[in-house]
């Protein structure tokens, strides 16, 4: 994602102090996905609509025909608001849509905080966040993925991030930490900084949780194109996550704002829909 959804981050992590869950059941994600989609479980990280509102973006993915989404702080900010959970939960089920991740999302060392939001994951019934985790937060990000089934998928932001860019970043952070502490490949993003998605895929393997698929052609943001337009090698990464066995959401993501993003985003689609036939 570009560096304006991360100012998002900062603010969802600042307002993850205020919270203060029950535990209801969680509803966990499916296991198929669509026929469409070769069985993945295709949605949208919802800050490609981030000019469009909750009640607007569940519009357009019902329009699209996507039952799945990732839903960021802007639309569905976290909140211990039980009333206010369950609307969110109604609206989704009215319109097909279900949640099964939702970032990104920052973690510190604060335990309250983490668990607090790890609550609010609960709640709301998904499994994943796609994450920026602090160095100091993953003793207990560790703890917590296992008592509530919950994973953490850390997200590459490409040349600006200086933490998690490259594929070694990654894999250096989660080395040492159970398998439900893994990464949110940013295809787009692996591209920018000039590494391979495929090969983050097979390196990172079953600690891969997360999926957000887009395309550029080079390394800055103006450099985004639809998908199988860029550098991207759809189906190489569409048969790494198969080969993986991916169980998670693969997002499509798309920046490139105007009047023409939801042309733009069933172009996409299409491509995956092409892409999955020559699995």
């Amino acid at each position: 994602m570009s560096i304006s959804r991360r100012d998002f981050l900062r603010s969802a992590a600042a307002g993850a102090a205020a919270l203060a869950l029950p535990l209801p059941a969680f509803a966990k994600a499916p296991a198929g996905g669509q026929e469409a989609y070769g069985g993945f479980q295709m949605g949208l990280q919802t800050y490609t609509l981030r000019d469009f509102s909750f009640d607007q973006t569940l519009g357009h993915l019902k329009d699209l025909g996507l039952n799945y989404a990732q839903f960021f702080s802007k639309q569905l900010p976290i909140t211990d608001d039980k009333s206010k959970i369950e609307e969110a939960k109604a609206k989704m089920k009215a319109a097909g849509v279900q949640i099964l991740s939702w970032g990104v999302q920052g973690f510190s060392k604060n335990v309250d905080n983490t668990k607090k939001a790890f609550e609010f994951a609960k709640a709301m019934g998904f499994a994943v966040y796609s994450a920026n985790p602090s160095a100091d937060s993953f003793e207990s990000l560790a703890t917590l993925t296992k008592e509530y089934g919950i994973k953490i998928a850390i997200h590459n932001h490409g040349p600006e991030d200086k933490t998690y860019g490259k594929l070694e970043q990654v894999q250096k952070a989660v080395e040492k930490w159970p398998v439900e502490i893994g990464a949110c490949v940013d295809t787009g993003h692996v591209l920018r900084i000039g590494e391979d998605p495929v090969k983050w895929i097979q390196a990172l393997g079953p600690r891969v949780h997360d999926v957000h698929l887009k395309d550029f052609s080079g390394p800055k943001g103006e450099d985004e194109k639809t998908l199988g337009k860029g550098k991207l090698d759809v189906v190489g990464v569409l048969k790494a996550l198969k080969d993986v066995k991916f169980t998670g959401i693969l997002a499509l993501e798309y920046e490139r704002n105007g009047p023409k993003l939801i042309d733009d985003i069933k172009e996409c689609l299409e491509t995956v829909k092409e892409a999955v036939k020559k699995l």
